[in-house]
């Protein structure tokens, strides 16, 4: 005669302790429409976005409520959430057209959400490295760079998701200039009259 207990697994290892807590989230929303000081980015309707009109409207008026938005916190403290290292031989040759890509890809993501941005780039000996706000913003950096120069990406995310480190290696064999290549002209034969 056996009875079987019956056991009750616990699928607590499964879930993240809280992968939405950041450090610099607000606590509690203002009631009225806020703007930050430094990037003029205005809080309403429970988001942040960006609107000039309005900013240099809600500056202006004694009722609106001033504060620093998480984004120029984690400037202003040096606390990336995201990292991007470029690793390329032909970095020197690209350093240019690599900046316009993570200009645009920035430029994308603050037209969605104003607090994921770069926080800085730094020259490192060889590789170039991307510091973000978010580490969304570290994936699509990471997407981008593969998409335009191929190469591989790898992504690393830190304990309980709050950091994420993307490492780009570009492609090592000849980069193909975005140029249109030459056409080569038909010979004409010419036929001597007399």
């Amino acid at each position: 005669m056996s009875t079987k207990l019956k056991k009750h697994y616990d699928t607590s290892y499964k879930k993240k302790e809280d992968p939405q807590h950041d450090p610099y989230a607000m606590r509690k929303a203002p009631k009225v429409p806020a703007i930050c000081r430094k990037c003029l980015a205005i809080y309403a309707d429970k988001r942040w976005h960006f609107d000039n009109a309005q900013a240099s409207k809600l500056a202006a008026s004694p009722r609106t409520q001033k504060l620093v938005c998480p984004a120029c916190q984690k400037i202003k403290e040096d606390y990336p959430e995201g990292i991007v290292t470029l690793k390329w031989s032909h970095l020197k040759d690209y350093d240019a057209e690599l900046r316009g890509l993570i200009a645009n890809v920035e430029k994308r993501a603050v037209s969605v959400n104003p607090l994921d941005r770069v926080m800085k780039i730094v020259k490192r000996k060889k590789d170039l490295e991307v510091q973000t706000t978010k580490d969304r913003l570290a994936q699509r950096l990471g997407r981008a760079l593969v998409r335009s120069y191929k190469g591989k990406a790898a992504y690393m995310w830190a304990h309980r998701d709050m950091m994420l480190r993307v490492t780009w290696e570009g492609p090592e064999e000849e980069v193909q200039s975005k140029a249109k290549p030459k056409v080569k002209q038909k010979a004409v034969r010419r036929t001597s009259q007399r």
